[in-house]
């Protein structure tokens, strides 16, 4: 059976464990496992996780105590968080390095590398390039847009070549900062692209700049986080299916762009945009609110939920269905 600690490894028997000695503290171990019906050595191997985890401490006399809830969970909330910010900034770095690695892989391997695998394409040539890869290519298009309305996409025959594409059909999934809903030019061109059937989503950071051709090539700024004022051309595999994959990771983690036609329920955008892991200057943003009004908002839904934490609240959400997900 699966319970809210099994994120920090605890299994149900721990569980109820833990919620017995919240409720009656002082206690033997001893006298748990006995209102449990439990026998002695499983009650101990129950205890030994919330032991190790400073969930619950055993005093001189042996007896059982659990410090406050709220501070202990908490605790272990804020080092889960520190180690998902460690990993995620080890991934930027892995990303970052990875033509890096790429190219000292290859070196001198003009055997296993075709020299038209990557080209490094000037500013005067962008538009052209990103034009006729648009049309010797297929499948979906995958981009990353830092700037909006500005660079290649807003070259009269890219524009155009883009319009006929996703006219006749081809899959178009562009991904924008969530900074665009501060600007009204940057969203009107956002709302025309999606009225004309391009699938989008809003993230807190864009990492990249750069667009994912099918399977057959990327075109990126030729630097990590910079803009595609000048870009190369990539066509190894390899590179390409990395390109896609961190796309397609960030797309799974963002947000849809507001409707400005459909009044959406306040309380379930406001709880999918925490459980999408963004931040309350994020959510404010989005929703077109205060910072403070946000604050409030989620001090309201813990107390209705009755809960005490913005972890705890996620996982009530999650499991009473109101976070809208499909």
């Amino acid at each position: 059976m699966s319970t809210v600690l099994t994120t920090f490894g605890i299994g149900d028997e721990s569980d109820r464990l833990y919620r017995r000695v919240l409720r009656q503290d002082g206690l033997r171990l001893e006298q748990h496992a006995e209102a449990l019906d439990w026998p002695l050595e499983r009650a101990r191997s129950a205890l030994l996780p919330l032991i190790e985890l400073r969930l619950i401490r055993q005093d001189l006399d042996a007896s059982l105590i659990a410090p406050h809830p709220r501070a202990a969970l908490t605790r272990l909330v804020d080092r889960e968080n520190a180690r998902l910010n460690l990993r995620r900034r080890e991934l930027e770095e892995v990303a970052a390095a990875m033509s890096e690695f790429s190219a000292d892989h290859l070196a001198g391997r003009s055997d296993v590398l075709d020299p038209t695998s990557l080209d490094v394409i000037p500013a005067d040539s962008l538009a052209g390039t990103v034009e006729e890869m648009l049309r010797t290519t297929s499948g979906p298009i995958r981009s990353f847009h830092l700037d909006v309305a500005a660079g290649a996409a807003a070259d009269s025959g890219v524009d155009s070549r883009a319009r006929e594409d996703l006219a006749r059909g081809r899959e178009q999934r562009s991904i924008y900062p969530i900074s665009v809903l501060d600007d009204p030019q940057h969203l009107a061109w956002v709302r025309d692209w999606a009225s004309l059937g391009e699938r989008q989503r809003l993230v807190d950071k864009v990492p990249s700049e750069y667009a994912v051709l099918g399977d057959a090539c990327v075109i990126s700024a030729p630097t990590w986080g910079g803009t595609a004022s000048s870009a190369v051309l990539i066509r190894l595999p390899l590179l390409v299916a990395a390109f896609t994959a961190v796309f397609d990771d960030a797309w799974a983690s963002g947000i849809t762009v507001p409707d400005e036609y459909i009044e959406q329920d306040a309380d379930t955008r406001l709880l999918s945009l925490l459980a999408s892991g963004f931040k309350d200057e994020a959510i404010a943003r989005y929703l077109g609110i205060g910072v403070r009004t946000v604050r409030r908002r989620v001090a309201n839904l813990m107390d209705d939920l009755s809960v005490h934490s913005r972890f705890q609240l996620g996982v009530v959400a999650e499991r009473r269905g109101l976070l809208g997900r499909r």
